[in-house]
């Protein structure tokens, strides 16, 4: 390469260098001083990136800071500050949080999501300002032009300012070397020292503990010491609560033979229904739609208690257990308020809201259930009446020409299908609602073949609250067969409280 090629090359081999080194700084500072706020399980937190290769779980004054190694490239950690929370004791607040923590993928996933936004945030912004910085570069390099660059050139390298130049870049040279060495937290003496950790399975060396349990480190300290009952309580809590639903998991795979397989025609999908922020039971529902070769996930709502900001943890484990499955949802009466739906949306879920919708060749229809039930509260009424939304559900199905008729529809309530299964407008009719299994029920309406069916009670839940290390009832999820997007039969499959797993027949429709 000639000396005026190399010449001309070298502007912009220095301003790709300069990109470069603007971008990685800049985006790299914005991300280790980067922190959102968001729900965490059952609590308000703060959550920012370290370099520690932990995450860090800040529980307040009372209790001591936990840590688990995170495993990640470069050593990238979290801190999780955890705030306040709508729990109204200590107790009930310790053992939820415990119970979710039992079951953590969903949080996990949630914390992982999080970091990577702020990762390409950050990045974005640095190279927004490596782009910035090398656009006012070069518009003074030109606009300097060739001969006035010349002449600095040349001042700057004068003889006699030689040595001064070089001089000063040694000086900065060492000035950042030491700065980044030492810095100005390593200039000062500590006022306390630093953290010192210690396995939790030391602390408590009379308890089995299972490999994840294994890896956590405590922070050593008042809180500790003074906080081992509590920290042995939950640690029990925890050991029944994965010694159940594990147990259930692992029972899928003995039964798994009795599971109806589908063929290469058919597409198989797992309806769930009144979870009720049981995400224990996650585990042994995606297990079954793997044994069972499903591929969609029907979700028939009811899927926390309350409807609260803080049960967004239930619908992280749901897509976190059910990565990769296309989710239809709707919410339940227990689920109103706008913040269940709002977080099924951001986690890619198609929620059904009275307009027919093709998922895997599947025509749905369906709508959320208007009325508006708290934990241990009264019915409210929403913007209609569950009679008001059956007829207006059925009018819409009903209006379907019969090349596009209503395959399944799914509601929370079955009141809300019955005008609909009485006109015959749509082939398979689900919900839940009731906590007990009812049907399918088959009819012909005008010639045209109608199921109607309602699933149990997937999270066991005897009332509204299912989070527990125990089931209160069995826990039953169905298997529904489809052939060129029509509904053709069903399976359940039911979790006992004993840890036992029991398949019910498989049933074609119209049989």
């Amino acid at each position: 390469m000639t000396k005026e090629r190399l010449r001309a090359a070298a502007p912009w081999a220095g301003l790709s260098l300069l990109f470069v080194l603007t971008s990685v700084v800049v985006g790299l500072f914005g991300f280790v001083n980067d922190s959102e706020r968001v729900t965490i399980g059952a609590h308000a937190a703060t959550v920012s990136p370290t370099f520690d290769g932990h995450a860090t779980l800040d529980l307040g004054a009372v209790l001591p800071r936990l840590r688990i190694p995170t495993n990640t490239p470069g050593g990238v950690g979290v801190n999780v500050d955890v705030q306040e929370t709508d729990a109204d004791n200590l107790t009930e607040l310790l053992t939820r949080d415990t119970l979710i923590a039992s079951q953590p993928d969903g949080e996990i996933g949630r914390i992982q999501q999080v970091i990577q936004e702020m990762a390409v945030d950050n990045a974005v912004a640095g190279a927004g300002s490596g782009l910035l910085v090398v656009v006012v570069v070069a518009t003074l390099w030109t606009a300097l032009g060739v001969r006035r660059r010349s002449e600095l050139w040349h001042l700057v390298h004068r003889h006699e300012r030689r040595t001064e130049h070089r001089m000063i870049v040694v000086l900065v040279a060492m000035l950042i070397t030491i700065a980044s060495i030492f810095g100005p937290g390593r200039m000062r003496q500590a006022d306390v020292p630093p953290t010192q950790w210690q396995p939790l399975f030391k602390l408590l060396p009379e308890m089995s503990f299972d490999d994840r349990l294994k890896s956590v480190e405590v922070a050593s300290g008042f809180s500790t010491t003074g906080g081992v009952g509590v920290i042995r309580t939950l640690v029990e809590t925890y050991r029944k609560s994965t010694e159940l639903y594990g147990k259930l998991k692992d029972r899928v795979a003995d039964v798994a033979p009795q599971l109806h397989q589908p063929n290469e025609n058919e597409t198989v999908a797992l309806l769930v229904s009144d979870r009720h922020d049981n995400i224990g039971i996650d585990g042994f529902a995606a297990e079954v739609a793997k044994r069972g070769g499903a591929k969609l996930l029907i979700d028939a709502g009811d899927d926390t208690s309350s409807g609260q900001s803080w049960e967004a943890f239930s619908i992280n484990s749901l897509r976190q257990h059910f990565k990769g499955f296309k989710v239809v949802a709707v919410a339940g009466n227990h689920d109103a308020g706008g913040h269940v739906e709002e977080f099924m949306r951001k986690s890619g879920f198609t929620v059904l809201d009275s307009k027919p919708v093709e998922v895997e060749g599947i025509r749905f229809l369906g709508d959320s259930d208007p009325t508006r039930t708290g934990l241990g509260s009264a019915d409210s009424p929403g913007d209609e009446t569950i009679e008001h939304q059956s007829e207006r559900l059925a009018d819409i199905a009903c209006d379907q020409p019969e090349d596009k008729r209503i395959s399944t529809m799914v509601v929370h309530d079955p009141s809300s299908y019955a005008d609909t299964a009485a006109r015959g407008c749509a082939t398979l009719l689900l919900s839940g609602h009731l906590h007990r299994q009812v049907g399918p029920e088959h009819r012909v309406v005008d010639g045209r073949a109608v199921t109607t069916y309602t699933n149990g009670t997937t999270g066991g839940a005897a009332y509204a609250f299912a989070l527990g290390y125990t089931l209160r009832k069995p826990g039953e999820v169905t298997l529904i067969t489809y052939q060129k997007g029509l509904p053709v039969g069903l399976q359940t499959v039911t979790a006992q409280p004993s840890g036992d797993v029991t398949v019910g027949p498989y049933t074609p429709f119209g049989s």
